[in-house]
């Protein structure tokens, strides 16, 4: 029961992961890139993995940080990049400048929001792994 239940858990988040990635192609909604580690994707690759070692109370605690982490990201993903293309439009349309700024304080916004949800998965992953495994995923 347990296994098929992991087993579907990893496949929603699969295709979360998958669908999302469509989505923005390989564009990232966060306003700092390539900089902080994206630590829950290689937990999931390192999920079983005897040296990792994650207990039971562990992996609850991180199926929950995925989730609100990918949801939240997934949602905010969907507000970005047509938001983005909105602004760049308007400007290739010759809008002028001040009537784009609400849009782009929202666009904004919207990126700070999945930096925050970002960091508040680093942070959160951290305290719950010990020092050992943490190094082994960051």
């Amino acid at each position: 029961m347990k296994i098929n239940f992991l087993t579907l858990l990893s496949s929603i988040i699969l295709m979360l992961s998958i669908t999302t990635s469509n989505l923005s192609a390989k564009q990232k909604p966060f306003l700092i890139h390539g900089k902080l580690p994206h630590l829950t994707g290689t937990i999931m690759q390192l999920w079983d993995d005897e040296d990792l070692a994650l207990t039971s109370e562990q992996k609850k605690k991180l199926k929950h940080i995925r989730i609100r982490t990918v949801g939240g990201l997934s949602t905010i993903k969907g507000e970005v990049f047509p938001l983005e293309n909105e602004i760049v439009q308007a400007s290739k349309d010759g809008t002028n400048p001040e009537e784009l700024e609400d849009s782009v304080e929202k666009l904004a916004e919207l990126r700070a929001e999945a930096t925050m949800l970002h960091l508040r998965c680093i942070y959160d992953t951290k305290n719950i792994l010990s020092k050992e495994q943490f190094e082994l995923v960051k």
